[in-house]
């Protein structure tokens, strides 16, 4: 299909979610589909996960699924700001019953993570989070839009014209994204403030409210002092529409919106950290990518076969060198959980093939994991 770019190997590609990206293709209403490293198989939409795709007169509301504006921010701070190493006996655990406070809705399950990590210069909070209840509400309201529409254009159909809508929704669909931006705020400016109160960050103390997992950070600055520290935060977002872009209606369905001059981050697995990513200068091919990206390395298991490698194929040994590096995340009986399991780094795929096929990236910087929290069944 001549309208269908592939940022990634297309001899790669699993079947299924081959067969779903050419027929999608096939629409006449869809102008452009990109295909990018992390894509993968979606047993519930039509379409697989880690794509764009850009229109020029109908929305397709649905296919981001119910996590609408799930995206993931970092926030930053100097090493010299890095009193101590974190110690995962003392604080794992009063870290992972604080972030259950910070926001009303908490993280969410899949692959959502809030962690800690780093590089030679910095200490990096990242939070990978969306929207959830609001989230599905909008995805409800968007059905409801959809099967209307489907009335009136005489069979059931997955888009919406945009004349079919007005100012009052697309301003609805936008304080949803902010909802999840804010979100994602909350997390980060919060768990720096836990960490200076442990005292691993450097921090004027007596300014650090006592509530402060009560209040809302969310209107503080991207780049500023919190009880006395400097920090820097960037965001952006993986599953979402974006309305009036020159292109045409921009889809991302598992793919990373990129901005000028902005850091993005790319995780990579629970266990192995993360990238962090700009676009590079004058990169004309961004545009033909819609400028978006891999928002993953993408999974090389599916969530059943990772288990199945984890308890038939991964040697015992493997198994225990695993749970003496992530002790902290071991259950009472020593064990981790499933949801843990399902994101260490062998269930993902190298990631050297996101540089090599989405050549518009550069490289910012590589972290790796000091902590990470996960929602699970623990």
């Amino acid at each position: 299909m001549n309208n269908i770019k592939f940022f990634c190997d297309e001899d790669s590609i699993e079947k299924n979610a081959s067969e779903q990206i050419i027929k999608y293709a096939e629409s006449p209403l869809i102008k452009k589909v990109c295909a990018f490293t992390d894509i993968h198989y979606c047993d519930e939409k039509a379409i697989p996960v880690g794509v764009a795709f850009s229109t020029e007169e109908y929305i397709y509301p649905l296919i981001t699924g119910k996590d609408i504006g799930c995206g993931v921010m970092y926030l930053k701070l100097s090493k010299s700001d890095w009193i101590k190493p974190f110690d995962k006996e003392e604080h794992y655990r009063a870290f992972n019953l604080a972030h259950t406070k910070m926001t009303d809705d908490g993280l969410g399950g899949g692959n959502h993570f809030l962690s800690l990590e780093e590089d030679a210069e910095f200490i990096y909070i990242i939070c990978h989070t969306g929207t959830r209840d609001r989230g599905i509400g909008l995805y409800q309201h968007c059905y409801s839009l959809v099967q209307s529409f489907s009335d009136e254009y005489g069979q059931a159909v997955p888009f919406i014209h945009k004349s079919f809508v007005d100012e009052t929704f697309y301003a609805y669909y936008d304080s949803i994204l902010a909802f999840g931006y804010e979100r994602r705020k909350n997390f980060c400016l919060k768990t720096m403030t836990f960490l200076q109160k442990a005292n691993y960050i450097k921090s004027d103390k007596g300014s650090i409210k006592r509530d402060y997992l009560n209040l809302d950070f969310s209107k503080m600055e991207e780049e500023g002092k919190l009880n006395g520290t400097g920090y820097k935060l960037e965001d952006s977002m993986h599953n979402h529409i974006r309305f009036e872009q020159e292109g045409g209606i921009i889809h991302r369905k598992g793919s990373t919106e990129l901005s000028e001059n902005v850091t993005t981050v790319i995780p990579l697995s629970m266990t192995r950290g993360s990238l962090l990513v700009q676009l590079k200068p004058y990169a004309e091919l961004a545009s033909t990518a819609l400028f978006s990206c891999a928002h993953g390395a993408g999974r090389k298991l599916s969530r059943f076969d990772t288990m199945k490698y984890w308890k038939n194929t991964l040697k015992a040994k493997d198994r225990k060198a695993y749970k003496s590096k992530f002790s902290e995340m071991l259950d009472r009986s020593g064990n981790f959980s499933s949801g843990y399991i399902q994101e260490f780094d062998f269930a993902y795929k190298d990631h050297s093939d996101i540089f090599k096929f989405q050549t518009y990236l550069k490289k910012v910087s590589e972290t790796t994991p000091i902590v990470t929290l996960k929602y699970t069944e623990i």
